[in-house]
């Protein structure tokens, strides 16, 4: 058993601070805060916790429900490019592009003026 065993996810948190967010119609940045604190990075890795790719695109799926108002079942992911690992006490601003009419979200983090990670989501049920 590893010290991380008895963190139970649903004890803990999950999501960054949401430090500034700015909304544009079907467009909407947030600067967000990863604490070092969160699930997360519990175990991955000791020395320098890493956000998991995972955890990355599901910051980005709860945040879209949220922004969008979206209910649709996500059904497909592309683009999927990992390019700048996240450490934990970043901080970082995530674009979130709804696409409504394709029923297409775009997501990109950046640290600064570095992309860490992009990708779209497709959805059903709209």
């Amino acid at each position: 058993m590893t010290e991380f065993s008895n963190i139970k996810w649903s004890d803990s948190r999950t999501l960054p601070d949401i430090r500034a967010e700015q909304l544009d119609g079907d467009i909407v940045e947030l600067e967000l805060f990863a604490n070092a604190d969160l699930f997360q990075f519990q175990g991955h890795f000791p020395e320098e916790p890493v956000l998991p790719g995972v955890a990355q695109i599901d910051w980005a799926a709860v945040f879209a429900r949220k922004y969008f108002d979206i209910t649709g079942n996500f059904t497909r992911l592309g683009q999927l490019k990992f390019s700048r690992l996240i450490v934990a006490g970043a901080l970082l601003r995530l674009r979130l592009e709804w696409h409504r009419e394709k029923g297409r979200l775009h997501f990109a983090y950046h640290e600064g003026s570095e992309k860490c990670s992009s990708g779209f989501f497709e959805l059903t049920d709209l």
